[in-house]
């Protein structure tokens, strides 16, 4: 059970592909954490998953067109990835007493993927869950209990969020950021504001929040990064 009104985790699954058989290849998670002086900082990590030999025995379970979409190869994750065993042992101590969020939800992709690995691995199971909740209805959980409508605040907030990359951490970050910004905007004097003027304010979202009070991810090397790679390419 999690801690009552302790923030959620928010994962993130990469996977060989999106088909029957396909394996978990990275795992990236998001945690906010409500600063003593009100700021938000978010614990980004994630781990890559070395493949077992059975899962690549078949080639059918890895999809070469879904390289290019999480920039993974089958190399890299033999080189940098973490052995089963270790990645179990990393997530059950992580998000012990937590919840757990996925942008699938219980039941859904990640959770496969969860399963898969667990079994792969030979552990009878995990000492968490995933919520049954998707990490969207997370999100917007928070902002209705802070007093502000999520199907006005969260579409008007889009352009703010850090970019979608397809690296597992920083997709996972996105909710978090989500979930951090509404305890930062229930103390900017926004909450009972018509919906009209909401809007409008926040298509200027610096001028209401100055970007150094955004939730920010903590400054430490423990989670792959290509949102700032590929922003600059673009």
């Amino acid at each position: 059970m999690s801690a009552p009104n302790a923030p959620p985790i928010f994962i993130d699954i990469e996977s060989s592909g999106i088909a029957r058989g396909s394996f978990p290849i990275e795992i990236g998670w998001a945690r906010p954490v409500i600063m003593l002086d009100g700021r938000v900082e978010l614990d980004v990590r994630s781990v890559l998953v070395r493949p077992s030999d059975n899962w690549l025995a078949d080639p059918a379970r890895w999809d070469s067109s879904a390289e290019p979409v999480h920039g993974l190869s089958r190399e890299i994750l033999l080189r940098d990835g973490r052995p089963l065993s270790d990645v179990c042992e990393m997530l059950d101590r992580t998000f012990d007493g937590a919840e757990v969020a996925s942008d699938t939800g219980m039941g859904g992709w990640d959770d496969d993927w969860l399963l898969t690995l667990y079994e792969e691995a030979g552990r009878a199971g995990r000492n968490w869950d995933l919520a049954e909740k998707q990490s969207g209805g997370v999100v917007a959980r928070q902002f209705r209990a802070l007093g502000l409508d999520p199907r006005v605040v969260r579409p008007a907030l889009a352009p703010w969020l850090p970019p979608h990359s397809h690296a597992a951490a920083e997709d996972a970050l996105r909710f978090a950021w989500e979930w951090g910004m509404a305890e930062i905007l229930a103390r900017s004097d926004l909450v009972g504001r018509p919906d009209a003027d909401l809007v409008a304010m926040l298509r200027d979202l610096p001028a209401v929040v100055p970007p150094a009070r955004w939730p920010q991810a903590a400054s430490h090397e423990t989670y792959r990064r290509r949102a700032s790679r590929e922003a600059q390419s673009a």
